[in-house]
């Protein structure tokens, strides 16, 4: 897809919502005629979300004309969602059209903006009572909620003044244009699943069903590309690396043009099939067989480009890393726990093959070393080097996605990685920490819930997002 789409602000549509025969109340009133009054509290809600979210607001929906503009307005700017709300008691007849003619799938948030407070003691005169008419949306939200069920529409049903209620929008906001950015998106594999897990399968057509598209590349092609790629590219690429990080031990000049060699062949491929998300079946013996190696370093441009390169053939990793990509600008990588020590309160997890480590954050934590595992392989480039990282420091969200019985599971935590040297030899690594739970409590939840061993980690608290996302797509979400 296009990398610009991926940078944007979420796209939301408004649906302001009243009452055509109220319209011209409180003509001469202190404050003004109703259609005066409602245009104000648009504004409010407006002034709130605009800094975070691109709104688009065609008009003041109050019958049948109006509503068409709206909706040719709305389809025309292709919205993410749509932020409906109703001013006072509105008739249901507008609101009725729009759902059976109209709605389609667009993800709706049902937003019903509270008063902060009522600004009269009673109704005993002209102005107070349009007031009271005008402050009366908590009765056009009611009814209208009955026709959203008769209709079988779904919503994302938010109630609050606009200051209290205005992250969650933002949030939703949000999910609604991972939504979007899923759909225009291209998923790939190479070459296959992995046979020897099963559980990281994933429905092609599932998967479709909620966005992206899947292509299947071989390693052939990934061996011609190679073997294209011009020396003077590499040794740029080379010379760059050595200047930023440091070699842990000594490596074979050929083996690591080999990896960088390869690592570029992956870029090209993903460049030129335009895939914005590339799981590598790199535990295969068939890559080593006719690649020689798994390639070891990660082209910035995929960071850059918001795209992500995994390993093993897991699309639900994929999936996660992706969507954590999209929410935030720094580095995805993927960890597979691996022991929990007691002692510390912690595990240690991390990850042989593809993973990032071209943030500013990581240059200190990355060494050039050798592929320890298949060193000693009878491979051709056996102990090409890779690009050996330490995860960083700080609070990250933990991210797990596979499918169980046609549906998609999320696990969503909140961990924390700590300080550290390096420790496992041929493996982006860390030790980690969960929040708010002691390490074997964390884990007998997880395993409570059934996984895969993948997840997908990223620095910062996306957990609220990544919430509202699940649910907006009927997926089967786990807060740990």
């Amino acid at each position: 897809m296009s990398c610009n789409d991926k940078f944007r602000r979420p796209k939301i549509g408004l649906l302001a919502l009243s009452s055509r025969r109220f319209k011209a109340l409180g003509e001469g009133t202190a404050s003004g005629r109703y259609d005066e009054r409602i245009t104000s509290e648009s504004a409010q809600i407006i002034n709130a979300l605009c800094e975070e979210v691109e709104l688009v607001f065609p008009c003041e929906v109050n019958d049948q004309e109006s509503l068409k503009f709206a909706v040719k307005s709305l389809t025309l700017e292709e919205v993410d969602g749509i932020l409906v709300f109703f001013h006072s008691w509105a008739e249901d007849n507008v609101w009725s059209r729009f759902l059976r003619d109209h709605a389609g799938d667009t993800p709706l948030i049902y937003y019903h903006p509270a008063k902060s407070r009522i600004s009269y003691e009673n109704c005993d005169d002209e102005n107070d009572f349009v007031q009271f008419l005008t402050d009366g949306g908590l009765v056009g939200m009611l009814v209208g909620s009955g026709s959203l069920k008769r209709f079988g529409k779904e919503a994302r049903i938010i109630s609050g003044s606009i200051d209290s209620a205005k992250d969650r929008i933002i949030d939703h906001a949000k999910a609604c244009r991972l939504r979007t950015i899923l759909r225009s998106s291209t998923f790939a594999i190479m070459p296959t699943y992995n046979e020897i897990m099963w559980s990281t399968y994933i429905d092609p057509h599932r998967l479709f069903s909620y966005g992206p598209e899947l292509r299947f590349i071989s390693y052939r092609e990934l061996f011609e590309v190679g073997e294209g790629i011009p020396e003077e590219k590499i040794a740029e690429w080379k010379e760059d690396l050595i200047q930023k990080y440091p070699l842990y031990d000594e490596i074979d000049e050929r083996k690591f043009d080999a990896s960088l060699r390869y690592s570029l062949a992956l870029e090209q491929l993903m460049e030129s099939y335009g895939i914005d998300a590339l799981t590598l079946n790199d535990v295969s013996s068939r890559i080593f067989e006719e690649i020689g190696l798994r390639p070891g370093f990660y082209p910035e441009s995929i960071n850059e480009n918001r795209s992500i390169l995994c390993p093993e053939g897991d699309l639900g990793l994929a999936f996660a890393q992706y969507l954590l990509k999209q929410l935030s600008s720094e580095q995805v990588n993927t960890i597979e726990p691996f022991y929990v020590d007691e002692s510390k309160d912690l595990f240690c997890a991390g990850h042989a093959g593809p993973n990032d480590y071209t943030h500013p954050s990581s240059r200190d934590h990355v060494k050039i070393a050798v592929d320890a595992r298949f060193a000693k392989s009878p491979y051709k480039y056996a102990g090409a080097p890779f690009a050996w990282l330490r995860i960083p420091p700080g609070k990250m969200t933990m991210l797990h996605i596979s499918e169980i019985d046609g549906t998609f599971k999320m696990v969503i935590a909140l961990i924390e990685s700590l300080e550290g040297e390096h420790m496992i030899n041929g493996y982006a690594h860390g030790e980690f920490r969960p929040v708010g739970s002691e390490v074997n409590s964390f884990f007998e939840k997880i395993l409570k819930v059934g996984t895969t061993q993948h997840f997908a980690v990223v620095p910062g608290d996306l957990r609220s997002i990544l919430h509202e996302f699940g649910n907006l797509c009927g997926f089967e979400c786990h807060m740990i």
